[in-house]
């Protein structure tokens, strides 16, 4: 029996809280998202800085039958993430083994996906395809496992500082009567 996608999508992101800490010695602390609403799976963030992503994870299991990886995502058209603190990771795991991630922002990931109405036109179906060996719009973003962590530290330290919280923000705690 194979997987359900849930099952697969739980299996993308613990490999991508794995290899986002192992790829990185420790440098990014990933982050467990309880209530999946909106799409977003983990939430990571350097150690000892204040800046942080949000990402969506997904795991292919196989090839298409033209050799192309293929991931859905649907939303709401208002709801698509535009943001560029939201980075797309998918990973084709092959033989148990990681054997590429694609690590998108999300500006970049809108341009490359084709997109498709989706639940009777109340939303859109996001469709990224993507060869894991040849040039294609998204080889720019295609890396070996090793190189996960990196590129992720990379796409974090160049996020703008509306990312981290406002400076003088506090957490006020009062008993309630």
């Amino acid at each position: 029996m194979a997987l359900s996608d849930v099952q697969a999508g739980r299996v993308g992101e613990f490999l991508l809280a794995v290899y986002a800490m192992l790829t990185t010695d420790g440098a990014l602390v990933p982050f467990q998202v309880d209530a999946d609403d909106d799409h977003r799976d983990l939430v990571v963030a350097v150690k000892g800085k204040s800046t942080f992503a949000s990402l969506q994870a997904k795991a292919c299991f196989k090839l298409g039958e033209s050799g192309f990886v293929q991931s859905n995502a649907t939303y709401s058209e208002a709801s698509i993430p535009r943001d560029p603190a939201w980075i797309y990771v998918i990973v084709l795991v092959l033989d148990l083994e990681p054997v590429v991630w694609w690590v998108i922002p999300a500006p970049d990931f809108n341009r490359i996906a084709s997109r498709s109405a989706a639940r009777g036109g109340h939303e859109v179906e996001l469709h990224f395809r993507a060869y894991p060996d040849r040039d294609d719009a998204a080889a720019p973003f295609r890396v070996p496992t090793r190189e996960l962590g990196p590129r992720l530290l990379q796409l974090i330290d160049a996020l703008p500082p509306s990312t981290e919280p406002l400076p003088g923000a506090h957490i006020v705690m009062a008993k309630l009567r």
